[in-house]
């Protein structure tokens, strides 16, 4: 049974990262999960010896994966408790409430529906930003509840719901959070921004989000902005926008993520040029990739070896971003030139590519046209700033198996 508490844990995490990562395919993450659902059913029929063990595990790190699965035990084995009483306050941590949206949305809908409605209205701040994750996570949508939570009097709930309206289309939402992303709060500007974009603002939210991203900002909020950024801007404000990141060596990487989802066809010279730098290289081939649709190993197309991994502060700051770059492949700047040469004809100027079609042609199912997890994000992003009213594709959604492959839970 400890072994099973460890296991969860440490799959948790795992599948956490994989579900953003550039070379995982649906089959890895389908492993993941039946890896993490075993574990999980193990030790909830264990019951309070399974909380227990839970619990030990947490005393020794509390990691996310540790969090993870102490809260989903708990939700099983305490099923009329208020949050406060449901859990001890080494679960209830705000900088881990990830885990806890995480592990709510791994339980059946059967044994969260009464909570939810609980929580989503009640006056637990933690209780309704987990609600509102379970929300994002399945896409269901809770009406009326969602636009008063936009003006939460604790911003962490407010900033949950502004993403949540952005990712499940709430276009009837967009002016609230338009005149939101006016605000004085620099965190709550950015969501207000991310998903009033993302439900159709071509005006302001895109211009807030290109003026966003500084050295300090958050990995994955600059991630963010990086992926959507070009697809809501026009080209001129765009390149603008990327020239700004590109001059400063703490937001070049985020200029190249956005070089990317630019997908313009006179960048892929000068991406093949930034691979020379150690620091940009492997995230330059990403971006390459990501326009031509160039694979850099089923093509042996990457270095015949690798150097030693360079000092990159805003990688080792975030372990997303470590996790990222430690999957990605050293790309040959060489062999991808000799690659483009006889295949330049397709990227045509004032088309954006991307996977290597023009990204308008784009259509779903998402699995058809991206295998990897990242590459699904970036076609979820455009099939959704495309229909600013549907819901963004969730390229975390649960895996299920075909007679032939997987697909997922969109």
């Amino acid at each position: 049974m400890r072994l099973h508490a460890e296991n969860a844990a440490f799959v948790a995490a795992q599948l956490r990262l994989g579900l953003d990562g550039p070379n995982f395919r649906l089959v890895e993450i389908f492993d993941l999960e039946s890896r993490l659902a075993g574990n999980l059913d193990a030790l909830v029929m264990g019951r309070e010896a399974g909380v227990e063990l839970a619990l030990e595990t947490l005393a020794i790190a509390a990691e996310y994966g540790e969090v993870f699965t102490a809260f989903h035990l708990l939700l099983h084995a305490r099923a009329d408790l208020s949050l406060a009483d449901l859990a001890p306050p080494e679960v209830l941590l705000w900088d881990q409430v990830a885990a806890l949206g995480a592990a709510a949305a791994w339980c059946a809908p059967a044994l969260m529906a009464a909570r939810m409605r609980d929580w989503i209205a009640g006056r637990d701040p933690m209780a309704a930003w987990i609600a509102l994750e379970v929300c994002a996570q399945r896409r269901i949508d809770p009406k009326g509840h969602l636009g008063p939570l936009l003006a939460h009097r604790d911003p962490r709930v407010a900033a949950r719901a502004m993403r949540l309206a952005g990712e499940l289309g709430r276009v009837d939402l967009a002016p609230d959070l338009a005149r939101r992303a006016d605000g004085g709060d620099p965190d709550l500007r950015f969501w207000a921004a991310w998903a009033a974009a993302l439900l159709g603002d071509r005006r302001s939210a895109p211009v807030i989000l290109s003026q966003h991203v500084t050295p300090v900002t958050p990995a994955p909020q600059a991630r963010m902005v990086a992926e959507l950024m070009p697809l809501v801007l026009d080209d001129r404000s765009a390149r603008a926008a990327i020239a700004r990141l590109m001059s400063d060596r703490l937001t070049e990487r985020w200029g190249v993520v956005a070089t990317g989802a630019l997908g313009a066809a006179d960048t892929l010279d000068w991406l093949l040029r930034q691979m020379a730098e150690p620091v940009l290289s492997r995230i330059a081939g990403a971006a390459f990739c990501r326009i031509t649709g160039a694979r850099l190993s089923a093509e042996s197309l990457e270095l015949a070896e690798f150097p030693d991994d360079p000092d990159d502060p805003v990688v080792a700051a975030c372990p997303m971003e470590s996790f990222i770059e430690a999957k990605l492949y050293w790309p040959d700047p060489d062999k991808l030139s000799r690659w483009l040469a006889p295949n330049r004809a397709r990227f045509v100027a004032g088309t954006r590519s991307l996977l290597g079609v023009a990204a308008w042609t784009i259509q779903p199912p998402v699995e058809v046209v991206a295998t990897y997890q990242l590459d699904q994000r970036a076609v979820a992003l455009e099939l959704a700033t495309r229909t600013p009213d549907a819901a963004l594709p969730n390229w975390r959604g649960a895996v299920v198996p075909q007679p032939r492959g997987f697909t997922r839970r969109w």
